[in-house]
């Protein structure tokens, strides 16, 4: 069994799930082989303003493991899917890994890299859960209120919150006008505080309750 073959998602679950299964091995090797370079070409572009690439290279392979050993264990479970490739899915549990020890060294220069990166808490819904182990109570409560926004109002903070765009350059994405973009994000802001205010009030009237 080649390489494409063993990291097809059916495939690669049956092995995962099937303790006394030989193939464990190559599928490692596979995904290594496969997608552990990309996956560092990914993160240098998808973080190519940052200063620091060096210790962003070294931080990204250490992600990688560390995001397999996750993804592995969170396989074991006999209810785990997987929507998307193999490849995304491993994306994903590297990059969470990341953003994890970005956090978790608090280093200055990184707090945009970690700001830019919680957009994965949108993307993928395989890691929804997999968020509060490393989101505090403020940035889940702000990331459930987006969710509840109109998608176009979404999109539009999460460029300009997120991935810190400006009106024009979201303007171009949408085809229309900044100042569009301006009245649409003005909406979504209140829209936004409105509903955490609401979730706020709830919470203060079922601690007195």
């Amino acid at each position: 069994m080649d390489c494409q073959e063993i990291t097809e998602v059916p495939v690669a679950l049956r092995i995962l799930q099937t303790p006394e299964d030989n193939r464990l091995q190559q599928l490692f090797r596979c995904i290594y082989s496969l997608f552990q370079g990309s996956f560092l070409g990914w993160i240098l572009h998808k973080y190519a303003a940052s200063s620091h690439k060096d210790k962003l290279w070294e931080d990204a392979k250490d992600a990688f493991q560390n995001g397999l050993v996750s993804f592995y264990h969170k396989a074991q479970d006999k209810n785990f899917s997987i929507t998307g490739s193999l490849k995304t899915t491993i994306y994903s549990f590297g990059l969470l890994q990341l953003l994890a020890l970005f956090k978790k060294e608090k280093r200055v220069n990184h707090q945009y890299d970690y700001l830019q990166g919680m957009e994965l808490f949108f993307e993928d819904e395989l890691l929804k859960d997999e968020r509060h182990h490393l989101l505090n109570e403020k940035e889940t409560d702000l990331l459930e209120a987006l969710s509840m926004l109109p998608k176009k109002q979404k999109d539009i903070l999460v460029m300009k919150f997120f991935q810190k765009l400006k009106s024009k350059e979201i303007a171009e994405k949408f085809n229309v006008s900044p100042g569009n973009v301006d009245n649409d994000a003005s909406k979504a802001y209140k829209e936004l505080r409105r509903i955490l205010l609401e979730k706020f009030s709830f919470q203060k009237q079922e601690q007195w309750n």
